[in-house]
């Protein structure tokens, strides 16, 4: 596994892309175990491995120890949306 940072310079874009870092397992077609958001030092894991891909991006290897503690990606709990859980929503 390796630590890896996204380097890619968007210059066709009108806004700034954040550039997190990854920690991946394998090569070009590796997979992706967890992220970390650009400005913080929180690992975020997720529960299986995705594909990733570095196609048409940039990227520099990291020399740091690899992460020990894991927090799971922040997701939205449906159960908490009104239009998901009242009648009304269906009805109108």
């Amino acid at each position: 596994m390796k630590i890896i940072r996204e380097t890619t310079k968007w210059a066709d874009v009108d806004y700034r892309v954040p550039q997190h870092d990854y920690l991946v397992e394998g090569g070009h077609g590796g997979r992706l175990i967890a992220m970390r958001k650009e400005g913080s030092d929180v690992w975020e894991k997720f529960s299986k491995a995705i594909p990733f891909s570095k196609k048409h991006r940039a990227f520099k290897q990291l020399r740091e120890p690899l992460p020990a503690e894991f927090v799971k990606p922040r997701q939205s709990d449906p159960w908490k949306n009104k239009s998901y859980n009242s009648l009304e929503a269906f009805m109108s």
